[in-house]
């Protein structure tokens, strides 16, 4: 780690012409990493910075709002599917003029959008009941231009749409070629089984990287939260007021328009100068002195974070007020201290953070991005790329709220359906096998003859990776780097276990017993998993998040076939000779991610989205894995079989 050697300048009078200060970087001189006023052009290394002067901390931060379902339709034992509709658009936005002057006087920066806005809207949903999401394709006011397969009849700028963090069937999971082009409509059913901070961003072939940069992304949470239809939340969390963290970094041109350029400096990784949190660029956080929950996310192109909380003494305090309770898949079976060497983020990662600030009435705090060379290889670090954002304490005082992380008047025990699927004996061997340096399957992302590959082969020359995985059973795989490079692994699907991990990065002890589903493989590390295979039948991806690599085709996929015929089948029996077999997986047609009747079509086609399409949507029971009928139910129950999979939900 570098001596800190903290430097200040004064960036703005504030109305009270009071001098304000803040942290320039540690992380080099101000000459080599900040723009000036008589030289706006500059890079570091190799990597082009935005050409202007950036004043942080202008914007206050907000939220994302959060879109309200069309309508709400209900089977008769209360399980329920909300609906609702999105616009994807091309629009300008005046993201940059409170940090950038020189924005006011030029025309909005033009981005792709969600209903209008970056990030896109957020969707919350009560636990255990379905959604149906319509993605409206309605881009080409400004990106006009047209790619394979919106050409010969089609046209456009193709999206597809990837619900990050769900158990969906495979045709509403996001197939990279699963594409829908302009003037296009594609509805996505959603389970929502179980608790976790998951996000919806575009994940079209080789150009997942420019549609999400340009602001395809937005949080999708799946709360368990009472007031909104959940059953309660775990450790008295149900009225801590929630921070939505949407992490990402950007660069502007000359004219304030997003800059990108995959052909030239952005050919191997994206690395911006400008952090946004949930769009908005350096935020002031003005909070109270309490208890807040984070959800953070990182959904940057390439930026690995390092997240600290310092306070304006840049001491790093996050040990001391912070706790981490749940990861991608949801909740930890307990909350664990926040780690003192910062919470290391890749790309897709979610963590979701606990902190009292009650201490800190009437004080300046800092979010904050550090460094670490050796887990972070090559990262470039701008002027202001290790501020993420400024934290103003209030002074108000605040009602009191139940103790956090006490058992009274709150549900004690947190749903992980990692755990009603996987025995303490499955978890035991895998982990032996982990240790003994044993696994069912390797992968290896490296480079080979320029291009990015996983055991030596891309999207484009070997799609399929794995053909005979066994549904409803596990495996332990394995997963290295070649090359020095790091790559933040995501598997679609599945939430996993982290059993083992070497190299440099070491055992990183949050990640221990936390659901999964994408992992940080640093360089020259080896990290072993155990994934549980499930719920569906069919194709799914599995890849690396940076997504300037994933574009360039270091993505393949994996094959679930019927357990009995998988390889690795130590826990298939079980969930294959009885009723269950027969009842739940009426859904296996849908096991084709191109399967035609769930296929992009004219929006001009698609059917309204009444009460009684609803319905009907409802009653094709896709997810009947999760949600099986009161029959279903009683049939198991005199077989003495209980369904792991079956989601826990409440009256909405």
């Amino acid at each position: 780690m570098w001596v800190e050697i903290i430097l200040y300048i004064i960036l703005a009078m504030s109305s009270s012409s009071v001098a304000q200060l803040i942290p320039l970087s540690p992380f080099g001189s101000q000459s080599d990493i900040c723009p000036s006023k008589t030289k706006l052009s500059y890079s570091v290394d190799g990597f082009t910075g935005t050409p202007f002067v950036i004043t942080p901390f202008k914007d206050k931060f907000k939220n994302i709002p959060v879109i309200k379902p069309l309508s709400k339709v209900c089977r008769k034992d209360n399980h329920c599917i909300f609906s609702y509709n999105i616009d994807i658009y091309d629009t300008q936005l005046k993201l940059f003029n409170n940090i950038i002057s020189e924005c006011k006087t030029k025309p909005g920066t033009w981005g792709l959008t969600y209903n209008g806005i970056i990030p896109g809207p957020t969707i919350i949903v009560p636990t255990g009941h379905e959604s149906i999401v319509r993605f409206n394709n309605k881009i080409g006011k400004y990106f006009k231009q047209s790619y394979a397969p919106c050409i010969n009849g089609r046209k456009g700028r193709p999206i597809s749409v990837h619900l990050h963090g769900s158990a969906s069937l495979a045709p509403y999971d996001g197939w990279a070629e699963d594409e829908t082009c302009a003037g296009e409509t594609k509805d996505y059913v959603y389970p929502n089984n179980r608790p976790n901070t998951g996000w919806y961003h575009d994940h079209a072939l080789h150009i997942t990287a420019d549609n999400a940069y340009l602001g395809l992304a937005g949080l999708y949470i799946t709360s368990s939260k009472k007031k909104h239809g959940g059953c309660g939340e775990p450790w008295n969390l149900e009225n801590i007021e929630e921070l939505h963290m949407v992490l990402c970094d950007n660069t502007v041109d000359n004219q304030c328009q997003f800059s990108l350029n995959i052909f030239e400096d952005h050919e191997k990784d994206f690395y911006g100068d400008i952090n946004l949190v949930s769009g908005i660029p350096f935020p002031d956080m003005q909070i109270q002195p309490k208890w807040y929950r984070f959800r953070f996310l990182n959904a940057a192109v390439s930026r690995p974070y390092l997240i600290k909380i310092k306070n304006s003494d840049l001491q790093d305090i996050s040990n001391s007020i912070c706790k981490i309770i749940a990861t991608d898949g949801g909740y930890r079976e307990t909350p664990i201290e926040f780690p003192q060497g910062g919470l290391l983020m890749g790309v897709a990662e979610r963590f979701e953070v606990v902190c009292d600030f009650t201490r800190y009435k009437g004080q300046t705090l800092y979010i904050w991005n550090d460094k670490d060379d050796k887990t972070m290889k090559g990262v470039p670090y701008f002027c202001y790329s290790h501020l993420v954002a400024k934290i103003t304490v209030g002074t108000r005082t605040t009602p009191a709220v139940p103790s956090v992380f006490k058992e009274q008047n709150g549900n004690s025990k947190p749903l992980i359906t990692l755990n009603h699927v996987l025995s303490q004996q499955d978890y035991n061997l895998a982990s032996i096998m982990a240790h003994a340096g044993l696994y069912h399957r390797e992968f290896v992302f490296g480079r080979r003859n320029g291009h990015w590959v996983i055991n030596g082969e891309t999207w484009a020359s070997m799609k399929i990776a794995a053909s005979d995985v066994g549904q409803h059973t596990w495996e332990v795989w394995k997963f290295k780097t070649g090359g020095g490079w790091f790559h933040p692994v995501h598997m679609h699907l599945v939430d996993f276990f982290i059993l083992r991990r070497d190299g440099d990065a070491g055992l990183l002890y949050y990640e221990e017993r936390s659901a999964k589903d994408v992992f940080y493989l640093g360089p020259s590390n080896e990290v072993w998993v155990l994934a549980r295979f499930g719920a569906h039948k069919g194709d799914y991806m599995f890849h690396c998040h940076n997504l300037i690599h994933e574009d360039n085709d270091m993505m393949r996929a994996m094959h679930m076939v019927d357990g009995d015929k998988g390889l690795h089948s130590e826990t298939a029996e079980k969930f294959i000779g009885n009723s269950l077999h027969k009842i739940i997986y009426n859904n296996w047609r849908y096991a084709d991610p191109m399967l035609g009747e769930t296929s992009a079509i004219p929006t001009s086609k698609a059917k309204k989205m009444t009460l009684s399409f609803i319905n009907e949507t409802l009653n094709k029971n896709l997810y009947r894995i999760f949600y099986p009928t009161t029959a279903d139910i009683l049939l198991l129950k005199n077989e003495n079989y209980e369904n792991p999979w079956q989601s826990q939900y409440c009256k909405v």
